[in-house]
């Protein structure tokens, strides 16, 4: 997979996006693996005035090509800051422009801008046990399956398990593959710049 960090971007999401997010969250190629289902709009408004890890951030965030076009979301929010954790979730790729590698790049990006950028000592996430894609996804960009919650959330009429992820702050590295079931990659020259609220 060619590394397309150097070409995205992670952007505040402002309430301009909320009407694109809804719509990609509604897809049919994108809500049976997404948490919240009903009042996506409200769950949707909440994360853009979450906090995310940079001072005065946003936990909604754009995921952008180089050119500015809109090719999903992804949220990271800052959900402990005394032991500073921070949760990924609503990963949302245009289905267009599915299974490009971009899922992964924008990952990589935001652990960059949580665990290099602002100090941050674990970014954590949680996928439904069937969504092997997300399980493959998380472990190539280095996260460790941690756990298991079982039959914890009751979707598509059946109970699912809930599947953890988690990736330490030493096991992210510019350098290269680190400790983790993948290891993660990302070049020096990605931009992660704090990600103000806007």
């Amino acid at each position: 997979m060619r590394n397309l960090s150097a070409v995205l971007s992670l952007a505040p999401a402002t309430e301009d996006d909320l009407a694109f997010m809804s719509e990609l969250a509604a897809d049919p190629e994108v809500e049976p693996f997404l948490a919240f289902g009903a009042a996506e709009d409200e769950r949707l408004r909440a994360l853009l005035h979450a906090p995310g890890p940079a001072p005065d951030s946003t936990a909604l965030l754009r995921i952008e090509s180089d050119g500015g076009e809109m090719l999903g979301a992804l949220a990271l929010s800052l959900v402990n800051p005394r032991s500073r954790i921070c949760d990924i979730s609503r990963v949302m790729i245009r289905p267009d422009r599915r299974r490009s590698g971009i899922a992964g790049a924008a990952i990589e990006l935001a652990c960059a801008d949580a665990l290099l950028d602002h100090g941050m000592h674990r970014v954590q996430t949680e996928c439904y046990g069937d969504n092997h894609a997300a399980h493959r996804l998380f472990e190539r960009a280095g996260f460790t399956r941690e756990g298991i919650r079982r039959r914890a959330y009751w979707r598509r009429g059946g109970w699912l398990d809930g599947v953890m992820f988690g990736l330490l702050a030493e096991e992210f590295s510019v350098e290269g593959p680190q400790a983790g079931a993948g290891g993660a990659s990302v070049t020096p020259r990605i931009s992660s710049a704090p990600i103000p609220r806007k």
